[in-house]
């Protein structure tokens, strides 16, 4: 199918935005099936809405890379379940929404030790052609600085979508457009465990890159205040480890297929046992039907 953008999703990200969108569902084996439903409802509407040529729903393998707690160890640390915490309730939702899409086809992108994110900024840097990422995630919102690249930020599921590129972050933070990562290290994340640099919230980083274009400017600026350099000198050895951790893993070897849109599912007979076994026959009759309408669509 030729014609549109590559599209690629951030499953982690669309998953638990489906959990928490959609109240409790069970399959017919008590299964619970909430964000299946929801995930596989927002994939129909990306694909009736976007029209992609091709399509990739990207997983993390891992979704606290070592590499990166080796260079903050903070990094999601806060996120790491400790002995007798609940097990989290999305996580085998998606496993069945990868069981889904494998039985029907559809490409799931994965790099042994590396999250979704450096999934698609692989895909995305290597992809010649308009490619449009949605995601909840902001740390994608660097990639805008490829041109061909754009972020459709999810704000309310997947029927409003902030449309961002570098136009866009120049006018929502004030900042050089393709110098978001810059600035997400200095600010800081606290949901990621990042820090930032204390002292230079939302408005200073701002200030400063939008006065010297970039970090690296920044801190080879003769005329920084006095004040403002000691800050960033007592955060010295954060902002070498934030480099590495808020960087993307462009150049990751990505396994998951080829991003080719099927227009039946590749195991018919799997898929009907799978729908049976956990009442997907719904969404998964609204996803054919979206990819049956892209097809006639396109030349």
């Amino acid at each position: 199918m030729e014609g549109g953008a590559t599209l690629l999703i951030d499953g982690s990200s669309l998953a638990y935005r489906a959990y928490h969108a959609i109240p409790v569902i069970t399959g017919p084996d008590g299964t619970e099936t909430n964000a299946v439903h929801g995930f596989l409802n927002f994939l129909s509407r990306l694909i009736e809405d976007r029209r992609p040529s091709r399509l990739h729903v990207a997983l993390d393998a891992d979704w606290r890379p070592q590499f990166r707690v080796d260079a903050l160890p903070s990094y999601k640390a806060h996120r790491v379940a400790a002995e007798g915490d609940p097990p989290d309730p999305v996580e085998p939702q998606i496993a069945l929404i990868i069981e889904v899409l494998d039985e029907f086809g559809i490409s799931t992108g994965r790099s042994e030790g590396h999250e979704a994110e450096d999934v698609i900024a692989s895909i995305a840097k290597r992809t010649d052609g308009p490619v449009e990422v949605v995601t909840g995630d902001r740390d994608l919102f660097a990639l805008v600085r490829l041109p061909h690249v754009r972020v459709l930020y999810t704000l309310r599921g997947v029927s409003e979508l902030a449309p961002v590129d570098q136009q866009w972050i120049r006018d929502k933070y004030g900042i050089p457009g393709d110098r978001y990562m810059d600035y997400a290290i200095m600010r800081g994340d606290p949901s990621d465990g990042l820090p930032g640099v204390a002292g230079i919230g939302e408005k200073t980083a701002s200030e400063l890159l939008r006065k010297y274009g970039s970090l690296d400017a920044i801190l080879a600026a003769p005329d920084l205040s006095p004040t403002v350099r000691a800050k960033l000198n007592r955060a010295a050895q954060y902002l070498v480890g934030a480099r590495r951790v808020v960087a993307l893993a462009e150049d990751c070897p990505v396994e998951g297929g080829d991003g080719a849109i099927p227009t039946q599912a590749r195991d018919p007979d799997g898929l009907r046992a799978l729908v049976d076994r956990l009442g997907l026959a719904g969404p998964i009759e609204r996803l054919r039907s979206a990819i049956r309408r892209l097809a006639s669509a396109t030349p």
